[in-house]
């Protein structure tokens, strides 16, 4: 009666095949949840971006020219990403406690600040003043501006870049009290539109981000009609 069993050279080629396959099965799965990983956190950012252009589209929807208050962009750049700012008043104040506030016109001034933990990392903050005309004139509520509580639009962001577009469709990368619209200057003028784009970081460590943006129109009327 012979005795069966493997040799020594079946035993290592079947462990060199496992060892293969195990491998191939470990880049899968890895590669697997880099994909969901990825998926997670595109939806997160889309999240965040769908949220913050509602809110910056229904604030300069509702944009009103006020002399004491004009419209004012300002282009900003840090280590070489745009962190703009724009200040405008809007009949969009959130009305958060109703027992003691009440809708109206408000400054609403968008910021952008650097995250404290990682200054690769960028907050998109809002405040929203009540506006009160006679009450204070506008330098003393532009200095009061830092003393407004601003809340957090969007996190994670890698830069915030505003551009504005007057009625002839010429494009500005800022856009201050007094504008040319046209060869002539309009003091206080509205821009006819307003382009928000919003870049989101998805890896900052492999340099990895998204841009989101949306065109804004603002309802303005024209010269004839003023």
């Amino acid at each position: 009666m012979r005795n069966q069993g493997f040799t020594l050279l079946e035993v290592l080629l079947a462990t060199t095949v496992l060892g293969v396959v195990m491998a191939m099965l470990s880049l899968s799965l890895s590669a697997t949840l880099r994909v969901v990983e990825a998926t997670e956190q595109q939806e997160e950012v889309y999240f965040l971006a769908q949220t913050a252009l509602r809110r910056i589209t229904e604030d300069l929807a509702a944009a009103v020219p006020i002399a004491s208050s004009p419209f004012s962009g300002q282009k900003k750049t840090d280590r070489d990403r745009r962190v703009d700012t724009l200040e405008f008043t809007s009949q969009a104040h959130l009305v958060l406690n109703p027992e003691k506030q009440q809708p109206g016109v408000a400054t609403i001034r968008y910021t952008v600040a650097a995250d404290p933990d990682d200054e690769r990392l960028l907050h998109l903050l809002r405040s929203d003043t009540p506006v009160l005309p006679g009450v204070l004139p506008a330098t003393e509520r532009t200095s009061d501006a830092a003393a407004v509580p601003a809340f957090l639009l969007a996190d994670t962001l890698r830069a915030v870049r505003w551009s504005y577009f007057n009625h002839n469709g010429q494009e500005f990368d800022s856009w201050q009290e007094t504008s040319r619209a046209g060869g002539e200057e309009e003091a206080g003028a509205l821009p006819a539109a307003v382009h928000c784009t919003l870049e989101f970081w998805i890896d900052p460590d492999k340099d990895i981000w998204q841009s989101l943006s949306t065109r804004i129109l603002i309802p303005t009327e024209g010269k004839g009609e003023r």
